[in-house]
């Protein structure tokens, strides 16, 4: 079977060129897109301090691995503050905007978890039915 494949693509010079893949250049001669930042919400895992700029590590599935945040970045002690204090345990989300290289660009405090945004429970226990 294979060597009458061979025959006729052979024999047909139309058949084995139509079989040959060209490579396509339209990647490589595109312009590059801007690139959206990124945008999420999460609890700040750890904060640590290296020599030009700072680590953040967030508890997260949709922000993976080290963002740095450098020292250049305007109120920069503000956003080192706030990612401190999501660090700590019982502390806030906060709401994270990155580059593509996971540069972060701005942090905004998230809504707090110890209790301020629950609902109270009710007056009448679950199991007692209330005097109308």
């Amino acid at each position: 079977m294979l060597s009458l494949l061979l025959l006729f693509s052979l024999a047909n010079p139309s058949f084995a060129q139509s079989k040959i893949k060209k490579p396509n250049t339209h990647i490589y001669e595109a312009e590059p897109s801007e690139e959206k930042p990124k945008s999420f919400s999460a609890k700040v895992r750890v904060v640590r301090d290296i020599s030009d700029e700072v680590e953040v590590f967030f508890d997260s599935d949709e922000a993976r691995g080290a963002y740095t945040l450098p020292r250049k970045i305007s109120g920069y002690a503000t956003v080192l503050k706030t990612l401190q204090d999501s660090e700590k345990p019982g502390g806030p989300p906060v709401a994270v905007t990155a580059d593509s290289e996971k540069r972060i660009l701005s942090v905004e405090k998230g809504a707090s978890s110890s209790g301020s945004g629950y609902k109270k429970k009710s007056q009448y226990d679950p199991g007692e039915i209330p005097d109308i």
